[in-house]
């Protein structure tokens, strides 16, 4: 009973024998009983028809016992039964067998066999050799006066032999039953152990960093999505390793490219270049840049620790976007024109109050500006704008920068992806619009967007304005 196989074997076999004997049980019984003996009446019933006709004709039998039991001896060679006659007082007149007498039964049915004609009685005993049918029928001379009564019996033990065929017979049938249920049963116990260590070996695999050979898809439908579970959880793996050594590999890259710059100007600054004024402000300002990509370096780790963790936890507040947007703009608009770009405002003046994160919201804007910035070239245009429209607030960062290849832009929302072309993503850990992404669906919002390559690209934020009670 340790194993599965076992125990499916006896769920699937164990009702099939109980089933199974006590249909055999119940067989014997109705065939015997129901069908057989049955049977057999009809035809006693039949032949002392047919025996009330000829005695019909003798008057005599029923008149003398004498008579009666003559007439019997001369008919015994051609009977089977055995025959007993009676008159119509229900008098034993003869028999075949002269040991038979009337029974008790009888004597109390007479009157009824008078008035209703034909009475059939069973006396039925497992012993079949104890088992016996009797035929009454009554006896009517030509003016249809009552003559007498005909009692035809039949012993089964004349047809023991009939019933034990029989019953070899059912127990054959039940037996190749059995066999095919059981055979059928470890069929199905063997698959479906089979199909479990299959999916077990695949795990033991997948638990050993090993290749993983997952079964095919068969057998029950509880088993195919057990499979099909297991190969997203593989596929799920993969993916978590392949992200685990792209966030590796660039954290290396991102981290050692600002340290890099930043060891030679402390070491310019310990050599001498601190009583320098101007040299000191270059290489400080540099230092200050180079701590700005590490600061946003530490800001996409921070969002990409939120994701790993399930959904960002946002602290709603009830913000002004009128207001709050147009001064998020400050310092980035600084940094645009500081690169030789051109800065448009298209901010409506009659946005609403809105229930929002501003600094998870302002984290999200940040990187669509940062990014239009960075792959924009000098003498292009970032264009800002926020509306209304549809029960949606939307906020669009537009640039005429690079734009996205048309192969890349089903992956631009993919963490750590750099596209396949050094254009729009040769720089960062690659989660800056992953990040986006997940902010403003976090807001219950969504982030579209539209590019062509050579031309620019559009990100718009599209916010739902929600009721005043729920903003309450």
């Amino acid at each position: 009973m340790r194993s599965l196989r076992t125990r499916l074997l006896i769920t699937h076999s164990l009702p099939l024998l109980i089933i199974i004997f006590l249909t055999g049980f119940a067989l014997d019984y109705v065939v015997e009983t129901r069908i057989l003996l049955h049977s057999f009446a009809d035809e006693l019933t039949n032949e002392a028809k047919i025996l009330a006709e000829l005695t019909a004709h003798q008057s005599n039998i029923w008149d003398e016992a004498q008579e009666a039991q003559n007439y019997l001896i001369k008919l015994e060679p051609i009977l089977r039964p055995n025959v007993s006659l009676f008159d119509v007082q229900g008098n034993f007149l003869g028999s075949t067998a002269p040991s038979l007498k009337p029974t008790d039964i009888f004597l109390q049915k007479f009157e009824k066999l008078l008035s209703e004609g034909i009475l059939i009685q069973t006396a039925y005993s497992r012993d079949l050799e104890a088992s016996v049918v009797d035929v009454f029928v009554p006896v009517h001379d030509d003016s249809d006066s009552l003559l007498g009564v005909i009692q035809m019996t039949y012993h089964l033990k004349d047809v023991y032999g009939q019933f034990i065929a029989l019953r070899r017979v059912i127990i054959g049938v039940l037996t190749v039953g059995i066999f095919l249920g059981i055979g059928l049963a470890l069929f199905l116990a063997v698959n479906m152990s089979r199909a479990l260590r299959e999916i077990t070996e695949s795990i033991h695999q997948l638990a050993a960093g090993k290749e993983v050979d997952l079964p095919e898809e068969q057998g029950p439908e509880e088993v195919r999505d057990l499979i099909q579970t297991i190969k997203a959880l593989v596929t799920r793996l993969h993916t978590l390793e392949t992200t685990r050594r792209k966030l590796l590999a660039n954290l290396v890259h991102e981290i050692g490219r600002p340290l890099g710059a930043l060891l030679p100007a402390v070491q310019a600054l310990e050599a001498g270049a601190i009583e320098n004024k101007v040299l000191r402000q270059d290489l400080l300002a540099g230092m200050e840049d180079e701590l700005g990509i590490l600061r946003r370096l530490l800001d996409d780790l921070t969002g990409l620790y939120d994701q790993s963790v399930g959904s960002f936890v946002l602290e709603y507040r009830l913000i002004d976007l009128s207001k709050w947007l147009p001064n998020l703009f400050h310092t980035q608009r600084e940094v645009a024109r500081a690169k030789g770009l051109h800065w448009q405002s298209n901010i409506s003046d009659e946005l609403p109050m809105m229930k929002i994160d501003p600094e998870r919201l302002a984290q999200a804007i940040g990187n669509l500006v940062n990014n239009a910035i960075k792959f924009t070239s000098p003498g292009g245009t970032i264009i800002v704008g926020a509306g209304v429209q549809a029960n949606e607030v939307w906020i669009q960062v537009e640039d005429t920068g690079f734009g996205i290849p048309t192969e890349d832009q089903g992956f631009v929302f993919t963490p750590f992806f750099h596209g396949r072309r050094e254009t729009r993503f040769p720089q960062g850990m690659g989660l800056g619009l992953s990040i986006a992404h997940d902010l403003v669906a976090a807001h219950q919002g969504r982030l579209e967007f539209e590019s062509v390559p050579g031309e620019g690209s559009s990100f718009t934020i599209c916010l739902p304005i929600l009721s005043k009670e729920l903003m309450e």
